[in-house]
């Protein structure tokens, strides 16, 4: 699973997955770590946005379409 990340279009707070499914948030020169559905776990900051705590921390399955485009980008990478 590659860690996704994105910026709060509103406060520009980075949200970032976490190998274990939480999510680290970075605002400013305050850090916190949340579960997926918004709720604190440690850090000084404490608030969070919950949708996107769900959206960044969300499994993405593969499906054939990303599965192709992998591919092709792979093989566009590789020497001939």
């Amino acid at each position: 699973m590659s860690a996704r990340s994105t910026r709060h279009p509103f406060t520009n707070a980075l949200y970032v997955q976490q190998p274990d499914g939480n999510v680290a948030i970075t605002d400013g020169d305050k850090q916190g770590l949340f579960r997926p559905d918004g709720r604190w776990i440690s850090g000084a900051l404490r608030e969070a946005d919950p949708q996107m705590c769900v959206w960044v921390a969300a499994q993405v399955a593969a499906t054939p379409l990303s599965d192709s485009r992998t591919a092709t980008a792979l093989k566009a990478q590789k020497p001939a």
